[in-house]
């Protein structure tokens, strides 16, 4: 998909034959790529390269009764070559083996530094670097013209031209439909975080002992989110045409960066889960980012997103809304600052929450409570994290 790869289990056992297509190329869905060819389990070894015309005059849909074959559920252009590619069996993502084709590069000679060796995008940029041969890279638009990426981006006589990517085209997309749409209005408070760093710093916080994974002022704060917003539904809630989704459950969505391009793994349950499950969670999920492994079923069905900057130093930032979601929270980092207390002034450890809201749900008294919900649940954890066990 855009946003993920997976590995998906054959159908059948048998040998690969006949293979239409070298992955990377786009393709749409419904006629064979390949056929697997069950004759190996009797002992017969046919042979890997199919010819041509013995796919072409395959039927799109084998028949049902026609033993040992199998149609992938991907399909082919009507040109596509039907030998089999030299690098098959070498791990590569789909993109890695594009970039490979266009700069002339034999996978078999990089070193992949994915999960199991896999080729990915950085790897094969490496080995041109290295390479040194000044060729350039090109990625297909939407109606097939070759265009410049990221490695080697077309120069112009002003500077360069880099095209989005997939991932960067969605969010684009998606996040102007966000502004245009959704009238947003923002809260912003200053919250004390004396309480929530001390809790961190607990021994065994989180059941930190037990996992071996410490948690994080994302997950902490995540969690008492997910708990505040059980007492204000319209905060967690979605928008659907002339009507609002009220949701029971509480799924976040945590912004995150994957080479420049936006993604939101959601961290599912957050009301009801301990910080030590959410913790394993929310480092399985980045990964999974990070290797290029995240499922769909990670990045859907989030009810309300944090979006949390304080570790690149930003004080304060607004955020778009996720849409269908009628608010996010902005997190900047936390700084000793001056603040009154007692009739003196002594420095607290503070930081800023901003909440961006959808007016056409969420009004202004109903987002200045969660906002008062939470400043209680962040300045004072212990009765939230009370019963926390792993």
């Amino acid at each position: 998909t855009d946003k993920s790869v997976m590995e998906v289990e054959a159908p059948g056992t048998g040998i690969i034959r006949g293979l239409a297509r070298i992955t990377g190329d786009p393709v749409t869905v419904g006629t064979p790529v390949a056929w697997i060819d069950s004759a190996a389990e009797a002992g017969t070894q046919p042979a890997l390269d199919a010819p041509a015309e013995s796919l072409a005059a395959a039927p799109s849909t084998p028949p049902s009764t026609a033993p040992g074959h199998v149609v992938a559920t991907t399909s082919t252009s009507p040109d596509a070559p039907s030998e089999e590619p030299s690098d098959v069996g070498i791990r590569a993502t789909p993109l890695a083996r594009r970039m490979a084709r266009l700069h002339d590069v034999d996978l078999a000679a990089v070193s992949g530094s994915g999960p199991r060796g896999r080729i990915e995008e950085r790897d094969i940029e490496a080995h041109v670097a290295a390479r040194g041969d000044g060729k350039t890279a090109a990625t297909p638009s939407a109606n097939g013209a070759e265009l410049p990426n990221a490695l080697d981006a077309r120069r112009e006589d002003d500077g360069r031209l880099v095209p989005f990517t997939s991932v960067r085209r969605i969010a684009a997309q998606r996040l102007t439909e966000s502004m245009r749409d959704a009238p947003h209005f923002y809260l912003t408070a200053q919250v004390e975080m004396t309480a929530t760093l001390d809790a961190l710093k607990a021994p065994g916080a989180g059941g930190a002992a037990a996992t071996g994974d410490k948690p994080s002022v994302t997950v902490l704060l995540a969690r008492l989110v997910g708990q505040v917003l059980v007492n204000h539904p319209l905060v967690n809630a979605s928008l659907e045409g002339d009507a609002i989704r009220l949701h029971d459950r509480v799924h976040i969505g945590i912004a995150m960066d994957r080479d420049g391009d936006l993604i939101v793994p959601v961290l599912r349950d957050v009301q009801s889960r301990s910080l030590a499950a959410l913790t394993k969670e929310y480092r399985r999920l980045i990964d999974a980012v990070r290797s290029r492994r995240i499922a769909p079923s990670d990045m859907r069905g989030g009810t309300f997103t944090i979006s949390n900057l304080g570790m690149y130093g930003v004080d304060a930032f607004t955020a778009i809304i996720n849409a269908p979601q009628s608010a996010i929270l902005a997190i900047g980092r936390t700084v000793a600052t001056p603040v009154g207390r007692d009739g003196e002034i002594v420095l607290r450890p503070m930081a800023t929450l901003s909440l961006s809201s959808d007016h056409r749900v969420v009004d202004g008294i109903t987002a200045a409570r969660f906002m008062a919900g939470l400043r209680q649940a962040i300045e004072n954890p212990a009765a939230l994290l009370r019963d926390d066990a792993p």
